[in-house]
């Protein structure tokens, strides 16, 4: 299956809370963009389910709504855990995250 992009993503690496039907973990985003984004954690999440993400950036807490697109276990990290890659489609967003992402995107 071809992935297709409608946005720009961005590097950044942010740490972020993902929630998914009782199970919560940490993760580190790899990129994002405002309609969706990508991070690592230790957790594998189930395809085609909606996760929220809780991300904080500067001052700001945000909560974000998404479905899982995508997931590939990828290596291990310095604590011996092995690290998932996972894609998100965001399907709700508050408009200050996606005025964020907009700045960031013109900065860079």
């Amino acid at each position: 299956m071809t992935e297709v992009r409608n946005e720009i993503r961005l590097e950044k690496k942010l740490l972020i809370n993902i929630g998914q039907e009782g199970l919560e973990t940490m993760g580190l985003t790899t990129n994002i963009s405002r309609t969706g984004l990508s991070f690592t954690a230790t957790e594998t999440f189930a395809l085609d389910t909606e996760v929220l993400i809780l991300i904080g950036i500067a001052d700001e807490t945000f909560t974000l709504k998404g479905m899982v697109v995508w997931s590939q276990p990828g290596s291990d990290s310095a604590s011996g855990d092995t690290q998932v890659a996972t894609g998100v489609k965001i399907t709700d967003a508050p408009e200050k995250y996606t005025q964020f992402v907009q700045e960031l995107a013109a900065s860079n």
